[in-house]
């Protein structure tokens, strides 16, 4: 008679980290005022590059809900050139070399511009994922978030690792 373990496979484990960052994703979309012109129509939540872990949660559980009066619609971009209309944009790990070229498309547009890159709030981003010890945490860059007229309520700010005025 053979041992069973009874530990899921591989296959059958969530990405821990990839529920925590859509998660926060949902948190920011919920703690940021944008301008007035993007409050009506559909909340757009962005994924540039992968379309497994952050992506999946994203669509599984937000895809439909609603921020405000707004119905949230995750959508995801193969290259730079499609991202347009994003209210919140999450740029993955293997793309975060993109992210100067992709922050000139997103001040005009006054999206949050969220990656999980080294030295990401040097490069533009709005909000970055960072991981201290064994936990998922993020920093935001005040300056930025101006430069995309955008809002951070004070609650965010006070969760984030590091805050960049």
């Amino acid at each position: 008679m053979g041992l069973r373990s009874n530990a899921p496979s591989p296959s059958q484990m969530t990405d821990t980290r990839s529920v925590v960052r859509a998660l926060y994703i949902y948190t920011f979309a919920t703690l940021v005022e944008w301008p007035q012109g993007k409050r009506s129509g559909e909340f757009v939540i962005g994924v540039f590059g992968e379309t497994s872990g952050v992506y999946t949660e994203l669509n599984k559980k937000y895809s439909g809900k609603s921020i405000g009066s707004q119905k949230i619609v995750v959508k995801n971009y193969k290259s730079t050139k499609e991202i347009n209309e994003a209210h919140i944009l999450y740029v993955s790990p293997e793309n975060s070399n993109y992210l100067k070229t992709i922050v000139q498309t997103t001040i005009k547009e006054n999206t949050l511009l969220v990656s999980e890159a080294q030295s990401g709030l040097s490069r533009g981003s709005v909000i970055n994922f960072i991981v201290e010890g064994n936990q998922q945490k993020y920093e935001i860059n005040k300056t930025s978030a101006k430069k995309h007229k955008l809002v951070i309520a004070e609650k965010l700010s006070n969760l984030a690792a590091n805050v960049v005025k």
